[in-house]
């Protein structure tokens, strides 16, 4: 009998080298590239909401796709993509590569979405990929979740044990989350944009649902 081989993490491989390739053309561009690309890129919220206009710039329904690929340094970059390397590729064996991208590009574009919602008039540009790896991360975390949840009951609404253990899930990532805010989002510094990483988790929990509820009915077929 052969040992289990897992497939090849292709999509997962190719996320990973679109994130990579901006940053060493910033690297390769010199001082003032990261920060120029940042601005003509990234999501910054009040091009958004049209508080402000920047001629030049990648229009502002663009960047809400373009700033996932954009960091802010290598600490940064390095951080998201193990992150990613690490979830993206269980997700990837059991939602399928063409999945796993759309998943990725849902949690960075709804993850931008709630951040420039938190900060309509901001001007400090959104970068990065946490968002798509948080929505990753939560499909992950609901996939291959080992403990269940029983049926409970919540204002007279009847929840299942799977929607009982992603609330729980996005109750603990939210509460995480927002402490981490308080450690690191000091008054005029550059900060973390919490809300996307937030936004991102929550749209891979619903992302994952449908899979768990199906993988639950299967086995309750047998």
């Amino acid at each position: 009998m052969r040992p289990w081989k897992p497939p090849a993490a292709r999509a997962t491989g190719a996320l990973l080298l679109l994130c990579i390739l901006p940053q060493l053309m910033v690297w390769l561009s010199g001082q003032g590239a990261g920060q120029a690309l940042a601005f003509s890129a990234g999501l910054v919220p009040a091009r958004l909401t049209g508080h402000v206009v920047a001629p030049g710039a990648l229009p502002p329904l663009a960047t809400l796709v373009s700033h996932i690929f954009i960091h802010g340094g290598f600490a940064h970059l390095f951080m998201n993509m193990v992150f990613l390397a690490w979830v993206g590729r269980h997700c990837e064996w059991l939602i399928g590569p063409a999945r796993l991208i759309l998943l990725f590009l849902l949690g960075g574009i709804i993850g931008g979405l709630v951040q420039t919602i938190s900060s309509p008039a901001s001007m400090v540009p959104v970068v990065g990929a946490s968002g798509g790896v948080s929505a990753v991360f939560g499909t992950y975390a609901l996939l291959y979740a080992r403990a269940g949840e029983a049926p409970a009951t919540i204002l007279g609404l009847e929840l299942s044990g799977e929607l009982v253990r992603a609330l729980r899930y996005a109750a603990l990532f939210v509460g995480l989350q927002l402490l981490v805010a308080v450690a690191f989002n000091t008054p005029g510094g550059p900060g973390i944009a919490i809300w996307a990483h937030i936004g991102g988790f929550l749209a891979g929990l619903l992302f994952g649902l449908p899979y768990v509820w199906s993988r639950e009915a299967r086995d309750f077929e047998r």
